[in-house]
């Protein structure tokens, strides 16, 4: 007698022996747990293949139809059951072990149930479908040595953590691996889940029928152990498919690097993509737990990156893009470890950032940061693009962030009013400001050597530590506000700006440098470098100066520090600095003047000549063009002292010849008297006046010295 399709249990008997009898289907889907040992329970129609040490009560083998198969032991040789059978065990023996094949043919439709501790260590094949545990009894199988999956396997764990241990794979068949739990329950799968050609698992198979599927209905799934590096799902979107339903969860914990190139999805078995999941995946906080998405998901849900551990979205190759879906309620990363971007054509939107780790943006492509971003680790830009969004809560939070190469872009232009801390960055990285005004917080000293880049953006300095520019920066429509700290210009550093205001307990702290070393030009004048800071509005002072190296000028030579375009004059002094008041610079002496070009310039000038008065206007000569600029020229300083010089010669030649006509008067008017004293030649004393007179022939020579 058969019972095709109809299921059996394995039950214990009234001799405490154990049988497998016929029983009706269970009406619901979670049927009550009887006691006594569990191992494996058959459904009509299955096949059972067994070798090597597969205990069995006596006799030498069964025909269909057959009611009992009495004691024995059969070694070494196959036991088919193809129909009904009473198989009785005497109690305390192993129902399924040794090392041979417990297989299903391919299209048997009843289903076995494998359950309790099962000490098998051979392969168990499913040709169409088996249960691997189940609601009702628990599974243990530590050693079989591999799961020749050819149809669907139906893993299931109520309350426990069911520990898979063996590799699946699949000969030509399609297949699919069902995980389902209930209350605590968790499935972890530590082998892979392959074909049982290795080379196929990445290949582009040709036909539908060829994916290997994971459907994960509601349950709670961990692949990998955290020490185990080899995944258990090697393969391409093209041979594969993984959905997610009903809220299910799914974890990596592994050792190593691992890649999955089969998108997350929620559709309907191959029609994977069609809906998107709603789901949990977690990278565990594993060291060396490094998983990189290497195709778009397709899930919303919440990521989760575990301390120590690393989620890789794309490949940083060709075609090896991935991404996040965002926009439901439920979005959102939290990210306690390290979450890395490496598109290469691929933009990103990433939105609902928390926890304690970092972001790396490390692709040319675009990545987009929505809602709010409450992340405490650093951010890098190494390559492309980090964006803020409209609306954005920004980084700052972010304990720094660093633009280490050239061509890397913090892009806020579109993000209104935001905070960043710790900038840093490689010459050739650049901060695009936009419209918006960036407030940057120093409380260690930070260097960034790129550019601030916009329109009307503006920049805000505070923490009171100390930010180095040493790259030149242009905002010319923006106003920057230097707050409690220390804003520091490099040599060869600039800033174009619209307005500068300066609040009081703020430094501003130029470096001309070498670079800015004066060349004597004509008349004692010098050709120095552009102002540091340029500003086409209102430029307010108020804070410290500090000057931590100057060039040597030449006398009458002057070097701008501040030049202001606008039509109103600078106001305020720098704290202690009046107007003329004195600098020491490397032993030198200089003086500040904040009245040069009408009021619109500071300038540091040699202390060997004089500064005017506030409304003075000294001349300087720039780097660029050479232009004379403020009241005079040197020129005519030059000439000045010349006819001056010309002038006081005239008047002693003139002293001289009035005093030799005195002196001949007298001689003449003595003679007779006792004779004088020869003259003696005029000589010239050292240190004297550099004018030298000779009087020969009462005719008066005048030459300069």
């Amino acid at each position: 007698m058969f019972w095709t399709g109809s299921p059996c249990r394995l039950t214990p008997t009234r001799r405490s022996l154990l049988a497998v009898r016929w029983a009706p289907p269970p009406r619901t889907a979670q049927p009550t747990a009887t006691r006594g040992p569990r191992v494996v329970l058959l459904r009509a129609s299955a096949a059972l293949l067994a070798a090597s040490a597969f205990l069995l009560p006596a006799a030498p083998a069964f025909a269909a139809g057959s009611t009992d198969v009495t004691s024995q032991v059969l070694a070494n040789a196959n036991v088919r059951l193809s129909g009904a059978a009473v198989i009785d065990l005497p109690a305390g023996t192993t129902t399924l072990s040794g090392s041979g094949l417990v297989s299903q043919p391919r299209f048997t439709w009843g289903t076995p149930d494998l359950a309790d501790d099962l000490p098998f260590t051979g392969t168990i094949g499913n040709g169409t479908g088996m249960n691997f545990g189940s609601a009702a009894f628990r599974l243990s199988l530590p050693g079989a040595r591999a799961v020749d999956n050819d149809g669907s396997a139906i893993i299931s764990a109520r309350d426990y953590t069911l520990r898979l241990p063996e590799n699946f794979y699949e000969d030509a068949y399609g297949s699919d691996i069902n995980f389902h739990t209930w209350q605590a329950g968790l499935i972890v799968m530590t082998g892979v889940d392959d074909y049982a050609t290795p080379s196929l698992d990445t290949a582009a198979l040709p036909h539908a029928v060829n994916f290997r599927g994971i459907n994960i209905e509601g349950a709670n799934v961990q692949w990998g152990d955290g020490a185990t590096g080899q995944f258990f799902l090697p393969a391409t979107p093209s041979d594969s498919y993984l959905n997610i339903h009903d809220d299910g969860s799914l974890a990596f914990d592994y050792d190593g690097p691992v890649t999955l190139d089969t998108p997350i999805s929620g559709g309907v078995y191959h029609q994977s993509l069609s809906t998107p999941a709603d789901a949990s995946v977690t990278i565990s906080p594993t060291p060396g737990n490094a998983v990189t998405f290497a195709t778009p998901m397709n899930y919303h849900g919440t990521t989760t990156i575990g301390r120590g551990a690393e989620l890789l979205l794309g490949t940083g190759t060709p075609g090896g893009d991935s991404s996040l879906l965002y926009g439901a309620p439920g979005d959102e990363i939290t990210d306690d470890g390290t979450l890395v971007v490496r598109d290469i054509s691929t933009a990103v939107t990433l939105r609902n950032i928390s926890g304690s780790g970092s972001l790396t943006q490390s692709g040319p492509a675009t990545t987009t940061l929505a809602g709010s971003t409450a992340y405490t680790g650093k951010t890098t830009i190494s390559s492309g693009t980090l964006a803020l969004a409209p609306g954005a809560a920004g980084i700052a939070a972010s304990s720094g962030v660093t633009l280490p190469s050239a061509g890397a872009v913090l892009d806020v232009s579109r993000a209104g009013e935001q905070s960043v801390r710790q900038l840093s960055g490689a010459a050739g990285s650049i901060v695009r400001l936009g419209a918006g005004t960036l407030t940057v917080s120093t409380t260690v000293p930070a260097t960034f050597a790129g550019s601030f880049s916009g329109t009307g953006g503006g920049l805000t300095t505070s923490g009171g530590g100390t930010l180095t520019l040493t790259g030149r920066s242009a905002a010319p429509g923006g106003t920057w506000h230097l707050g409690p700290g220390t804003l520091a210009l490099s040599p060869g550093a600039r800033i174009s700006v619209g307005s500068l205001l300066q609040s009081a307990g703020s430094t501003l702290s130029l470096n001309l440098g070498a670079a800015r070393t004066s060349t004597p030009g004509s008349g004692g004048a010098a050709t120095l470098a552009e102002a540091p800071v340029e500003a086409g509005g209102t430029v307010r002072l108020d804070g410290t100066l500090a000057i931590t190296s100057a060039p040597r000028l030449a006398k009458g030579a002057q070097v701008t520090l501040i030049r202001d375009s606008a039509k109103a004059a600078i106001s305020g002094t720098f704290s202690g600095m009046p107007q003329g008041g004195k600098i020491t610079v490397d032993g030198r002496a200089y003086r500040i003047d904040y009245a040069a070009d009408g009021g619109h310039d500071v300038v540091l000038a040699s202390a060997v000549a004089s500064v005017g008065g506030p409304r003075s206007a000294r001349s300087h000569v720039t780097a660029a063009t050479g232009e004379k600029q403020g009241g005079g020229s040197s020129m005519i300083r030059v000439a000045l002292a010349c006819a001056a010089a010309l002038t006081l010669t005239l008047l002693l030649g003139t002293a001289f010849l009035v005093s030799g006509r005195r002196r001949r008067s007298r001689r003449r008017s003595g003679r007779g008297a006792s004779p004088a004293r020869p003259r003696r030649p005029a000589s010239r004393s050292p240190g004297r006046s550099p004018l030298d007179v000779t009087h020969q022939n009462e005719n008066l020579r005048l030459r300069l010295s």
